[in-house]
């Protein structure tokens, strides 16, 4: 009788993606979000990733380095969510905040806390492109800008890579902050192939 000796990994916990985009799937210039403070849309995040269903938990998320050095975030944890913060390089970061060094160990880290309920890629792009690739991926909230900004930063078009508007989610919601309108709205994965 033959034993395989191979090691099998764990399955990567699953997570949601938290995105806002411009027409061009845009999602930053100059390491900040480039269209003015939409107030709707940053309750909607808030609000997304900050709710839970039981009582003493907390949800985490995960951001890139450049992400949690940007403007928007300035190296501060987000309050009542756990941070975990992606970089192959060193960075000191607040007692309580996390420092991986890839998607797959920072969602395994974030899930491995106790009071750990959802975990959330909120950015950057290469952090995005990861989890857009990852089978663990399961929903993504999407805000959609309806303008374009000239990004140096984005991410791929999910409506040509086949993600479809999750018509079970009753959040959908539009928008117009500081002259600029939005549309939000829950995408789901193709199905496999």
């Amino acid at each position: 009788m033959r034993y395989n000796s191979r090691v099998i990994a764990a399955a990567t916990p699953s997570f949601d993606l938290v995105v806002a985009v411009d027409l061009d799937w845009g999602i930053g210039k100059d390491n900040a979000l480039p269209w003015p403070k939409l107030r709707g849309d940053l309750a909607h995040f808030r609000r997304v990733t900050s709710t839970t269903a039981r009582d003493g938990a907390r949800n985490a998320i995960v951001m890139g380095r450049k992400t949690w050095q940007s403007k928007e975030v300035a190296g501060k944890p987000l309050p009542k969510r756990l941070n975990v913060v992606v970089t192959r390089g060193e960075l000191a970061v607040p007692d309580g905040v996390i420092v991986a060094r890839g998607l797959d160990a920072a969602v395994a880290a974030a899930a491995a806390a106790p009071d750990v309920e959802r975990v959330f890629v909120v950015g950057g792009a290469h952090l995005y492109r990861d989890a857009l690739a990852d089978r663990a991926l399961a929903r993504i909230y999407l805000t959609r800008v309806a303008a374009r900004y000239g990004c140096d930063a984005r991410i791929p078009d999910l409506d040509a890579a086949g993600f479809a508007r999750d018509a079970t989610w009753d959040g959908e919601a539009t928008g117009d902050d500081s002259g600029v309108s939005y549309r939000i709205e829950r995408l789901i994965r193709p199905p496999a192939a």
